[in-house]
């Protein structure tokens, strides 16, 4: 087998020696990042029985086109069961683990090994050293973008239920992809070709909830001039997406727990029930079980929405992935604007378009968006860079990137509740004030969680505004004041940009509009 490294060998005979389908956690070395796109992804899987040695002649390295790695043993791998050891091996190259000089041996955890330890090598490629089941199952990719273990889990479980009418709900952090699981649930259901009705719970106001659910009809209240289908029947026969659905309201939930109970919707103002056909697909970014504790979601809908369940883990936990979707975007970007070259292979002598030493800060970082951060980070060098010969990093923008050392400390889960009560109105406003209206960065500011904060502005809505009460009028003037950015919005509004993002895409869709 031409230049496949004696570490894989090894663990070919240790898997047989074990019974057939059973699967072991190993060590595994991804590249992250390299001149040679083509490149980022490949793997080479390490044993856990024996030391392995890491050279230019063992994967996942190729012994003619690496040469600027050393040919002799620059580090070793040694598995330790719930640790790995790096022990530095005698080089002149350049070698930076998690963003310092390797120097001496370095020990990390089976958690940081599973969460991912970037090495930069000779300042040229990116590797990302974590856990990987062996031997390796992969099935199709779902359009996902991503080979960890943690994404493969997702690809299975989604095959598991698509073709199913169980209700899902989708857990996960903001930018995880959470409708995407969505979609790709629906294309593997006999609802493929149906509807697919997509709206963020937190969006509908308790006051308008019933009518944008559910309809009304014409005449049922003052100002509904026409009658109105709701998202259930308009959702007739297809997927209905449900996303923050922990932050519905209290009234919202009611409405929600009787439809998914009976399968039947009752418009404002008709005497005589729908049924409807609805595949419904919830999502959520928080603790369901802590909200129904605090008595900030109903415990019977639970229930409901978690029929069964697809869990979404954030790139902070599966950094191996970062690599292969920073390259998927910047691909995407590139080819928008008519650049592709610029990722094509440099000789090693013409600098690259992007620097291996930039990738692996941004996969060192806290990576706070998840996918969502990646793809926004990919268009802003796209866009700064475009024309240049080099990607001009160091003008872009780098919040949701930031070194884990000097995240902010914020309060933890669990004490976070005992404070909601003690933070003031003046308190919450100034949060809001100081994060531009992201409600989410103002909670963890106060040390309390995002519905908590939901629930003390709705009981003052002086502090902040609901975009949902806005004008077409009023948005469009602020949106030409401050040229579409949202978050400049936002904090002139005093309202969610969240929220604000989602009533814009609606106004300018009415906009355009014939």
């Amino acid at each position: 087998m031409k230049n496949e490294p004696s570490t894989v060998l090894n663990v070919r005979q240790e898997s047989a020696k074990r019974s057939e389908g059973e699967r072991r956690r190993h060590p595994a070395l991804r590249i992250a990042w390299h001149r040679d796109v083509q490149r980022i992804g490949h793997v080479a899987v390490l044993s856990t029985s024996e030391p392995s040695d890491i050279s230019r002649m063992s994967g996942p390295f190729d012994p003619v086109k690496d040469v600027v790695l050393s040919r002799a043993p620059f580090f070793t791998v040694v598995d330790r069961g719930g640790k790995v050891e790096i022990r530095p091996r005698e080089t002149r190259m350049s070698i930076e683990i998690n963003g310092r000089p390797f120097v001496e041996p370095l020990t990390f955890s089976d958690k940081e090994v599973s969460a991912g330890v970037i090495i930069l090598l000779a300042q040229e490629i990116v590797v990302c050293l974590h856990r990987l089941e062996f031997p390796v199952q992969r099935g199709p990719t779902l359009g996902f973008v991503g080979d960890s273990d943690a994404m493969e889990r997702v690809r299975r479980q989604i095959l598991s239920v698509a073709d199913l009418d169980t209700t899902v709900l989708v857990r996960g952090a903001t930018g995880t992809g959470k409708e995407l699981v969505a979609l790709a649930i629906r294309f593997g259901s006999k609802r493929a070709t149906k509807p697919f009705v997509s709206v963020s719970l937190a969006d509908i106001p308790g006051e308008t909830a019933a009518s944008a659910l559910f309809g009304h009809e014409r005449g049922s209240f003052t100002g509904a001039a026409q009658a109105h289908s709701g998202l259930f029947v308009q959702a007739d026969g297809g997927t209905l997406f449900l996303d923050e659905v922990a932050l519905a309201a209290p009234e919202v939930q009611n409405m929600l727990l009787r439809v998914l109970e009976t399968g039947e919707v009752r418009a404002l103002g008709s005497s005589r029930g729908r049924k409807v056909d609805v595949r419904v697909v919830a999502a959520t970014d928080e603790k369901l079980e802590m909200a129904v504790e605090e008595g900030r979601f109903s415990e019977p809908l639970l229930h409901r929405v978690s029929g069964y369940e697809v869990r979404l883990s954030p790139l902070r936990e599966r950094r191996e992935d970062i690599g292969p979707l920073l390259l998927h975007f910047l691909q995407r970007e590139l080819a928008s604007i008519g650049e592709s070259d610029r990722l094509e292979p440099r000789d090693l002598s013409e600098r690259p378009w992007l620097e291996a030493s930039d990738v692996a800060k941004i996969a060192l970082g806290e990576v706070r968006g998840n996918v969502r951060a990646i793809r926004n980070l990919a268009k802003q060098l796209v866009i700064t860079s475009r024309g240049a010969r080099h990607v001009r990093a160091d003008e872009v923008g780098a919040q949701p990137f930031a070194a884990r050392e000097s995240s902010p400390p914020y309060a933890a889960a669990s004490d976070a509740s005992d404070q909601a009560g003690t933070v003031s109105d003046l308190e919450i406003e100034a949060a809001l004030v100081r994060s531009n209206f992201n409600f989410a960065a103002a909670a963890k500011r106060l040390g309390i969680h995002r519905g908590t904060l939901y629930d003390r502005l709705r009981k003052n809505p002086s502090v902040a505004g609901n975009a949902a009460t806005l004008t077409d009028a009023e948005i469009l003037e602020c949106h030409r004041r401050h040229a579409g950015d949202v978050e400049a919005m936002a904090a002139e509004l005093r309202v969610s940009r969240k929220r604000l993002a989602a009533v814009l895409k609606q106004v300018l869709s009415r906009r355009l509009l014939p």
